[in-house]
């Protein structure tokens, strides 16, 4: 009995460090797409078995919320996830930006308000029927290397091929690319 309670005693001790130590687990970013189980997009059940593979792979690639300085959209979800990676353009080779992909409900102008109000200090674009928003001032350029290498938030209408199952009823795509 003496060891069993010497061994739990242990267990929530070592817990307590890594609780304070900040070596818990991290707190995901944003709630990731849930798999509905079944295609729920007509006309478009043939990518299901593709997007049930990037929702389960997606675990592995989402930030800590800390990691992200734009806030998660209330009630948005993460359909995708990239991590940097190495690119090269006429430029030269360059890291490209991480980015985080989610997915709302909600329209582009009630999307753009939440972010335009919680990064006063980033700059605001419209371009190829989107919304930029980009951190400073300086020159930026969508679908350029700025665009990869600036902190910025896309945000667009959804059409229906880039829709995912587990959100068919999403109007939004919001873009993420963090630093």
């Amino acid at each position: 009995m003496f060891r069993t309670k010497l061994r739990a005693t242990f267990i929530l001790g070592l817990l307590g460090v890594f609780y304070l130590s900040g070596a818990a687990l991290a707190e995901p970013y944003a709630p990731i797409a849930k798999d509905p189980g079944e295609p729920t997009i007509k006309d478009k059940e043939a990518f299901y078995p593709l997007e049930k593979m990037m929702l389960q792979a997606l675990a592995k690639k989402v930030p800590d919320r800390s990691a992200v300085k734009p806030p998660p959209y209330p009630g948005a979800v993460i359909v995708k996830a990239v991590l940097a990676s190495e690119m090269s353009s006429g430029e030269g080779t360059f890291t490209a930006l991480p980015v985080v992909v989610l997915h709302t409900t909600d329209d582009v102008p009630k999307v753009l308000q939440f972010y335009v109000e919680a990064l006063p200090d980033w700059s605001k674009l419209t371009r190829f029927g989107m919304e930029f928003l980009y951190e400073g001032s300086g020159e930026f350029k969508p679908m350029r290397k700025s665009s990869l290498v600036t902190p910025n938030i896309v945000i667009m209408e959804l059409i229906d091929d880039l829709k995912f199952h587990a959100m068919p009823d999403a109007k939004t795509e919001i873009m993420i690319y963090y630093k």
